[in-house]
């Protein structure tokens, strides 16, 4: 049995510890982001069309402050500050991957009308973007 959440707040289990960290909306897209080279506050908002500036800068600072991202000041006149995944972020490249993997097997219609090489071809992109 799968250990849980108990009436105390505590958690004990690790699925559910993983995703209070990467499972707020918006999370995983901006990891997905950084994984694919976009490094500045600009460039994850024209990414994601939906996301609003609030909501971006509340994701942004969660994700450093549980360390999966840093921010570095390139410039202070203009402020201009680029984002990096730190070495706990980039553990999440197979999870990610197996995510996409599922995604494509068994969540979208779309995907599902691909053919193997289409899907293939899919994940090999997928594999590139996250480095393996």
């Amino acid at each position: 049995m799968v250990p849980h959440s108990h009436g105390n707040g505590v958690c004990n289990c690790p699925i559910e510890t993983s995703m209070v960290h990467i499972g707020r909306k918006w999370s995983v897209n901006i990891l997905r982001d950084l994984f694919s080279g976009r490094k500045r506050f600009k460039d994850f908002l024209d990414a994601n069309p939906k996301l609003s500036t609030k909501m971006l800068s509340a994701r942004l600072k969660e994700l450093e402050r549980d360390r999966f991202i840093e921010k570095k000041v390139v410039s202070t006149t203009p402020l201009i500050a680029e984002y990096g995944l730190t070495q706990k972020g980039r553990a999440l490249d197979r999870i990610l991957y197996e995510l996409s993997v599922f995604s494509i097997n068994h969540c979208c219609d779309e995907v599902g009308r691909l053919t193997p090489a289409q899907k293939e071809k899919a994940l090999s992109e997928v594999r590139g973007m996250l480095g393996l």
